[in-house]
């Protein structure tokens, strides 16, 4: 079965429903800009977030992976819900994006699915943070984890990535199920891996988490991926939801 998102594009997984949504803008703000040339090393390194929450069968992956990066170090916002997720930012950036309808209440036409950009611009507004940058790359992402902060991404998701292996690891194999977002919260240099948490519970992966290889992140993030990192977070939002 599929199902048809806002910019007439099909899934075969409701719960994937990441848009791409570019501003050539975003080429100005780069990661690597906050990263001194000096501190230029690749460094492992895994961020802490006790949080793992579930979507559900609605396609609120972008809410949920902008309430992941909220709720994990360096700035863990405490109590972070997968109802905030679903409507305080997937909804509002449905309202704000470039497409019609959206699943909010009264929405016209009924339809799933947001960009990242449109979420991180509301979250932004919301005052959980005071400015974000993107990396585009592996090499970008890598750093980012490694000195920054975790990442949101937003990328293809194939039938290979729907259960990990039995090593943790999903594979970009298989036919394109849809596009989703997620976080990355960690890299292992050594063993080559970066740490994903998804929104599909606990019960999914390793506690709700999964690993992947950098060459099959790399696949990812050429394939009209994408990652963002906030900066200057803030555990109680600068203005009211």
């Amino acid at each position: 079965m599929k199902y048809l998102l806002r910019d007439n594009s099909t899934v075969t997984d409701p719960r994937l429903d990441r848009l791409v949504q570019f501003d050539e803008r975003s080429k100005n703000f780069p990661i690597m800009k906050l990263i001194p040339e000096a501190k230029r090393k690749f460094r492992s390194y895994t961020w802490r977030c006790n949080t793992c929450l579930n979507q559900g069968p609605y396609g609120s992956c972008v809410g949920h992976g902008i309430a992941h990066e909220l709720a994990a170090r360096p700035s863990e916002v405490p109590g972070m819900t997968t109802k905030y997720a679903k409507e305080e930012i997937y909804w509002k950036a449905q309202m704000e994006d470039p497409w019609p309808g959206g699943d909010y209440p009264n929405a016209s036409p009924k339809y799933e699915g947001t960009s990242v950009l449109a979420g991180v611009k509301v979250a932004q507004r919301l005052g959980w943070f005071d400015s974000y940058y993107w990396a585009f790359s592996l090499e970008e992402l890598i750093y980012g984890v490694g000195h920054r902060g975790p990442a949101v991404l937003g990328t293809y998701w194939f039938d290979g990535m729907m259960q990990p292996d039995e090593k943790g690891l999903i594979h970009p194999e298989g036919g394109k199920a849809g596009g989703h977002c997620y976080l990355v919260k960690g890299v292992d240099i050594n063993r080559e891996l970066l740490r994903i948490l998804n929104s599909w519970g606990k019960p999914w992966g390793i506690d709700g988490e999964c690993y992947i290889t950098f060459d099959d992140m790399r696949y990812l993030l050429e394939l009209e991926g994408e990652a963002v990192f906030f900066e200057k977070r803030h555990k109680i939002p600068r203005i009211a939801a």
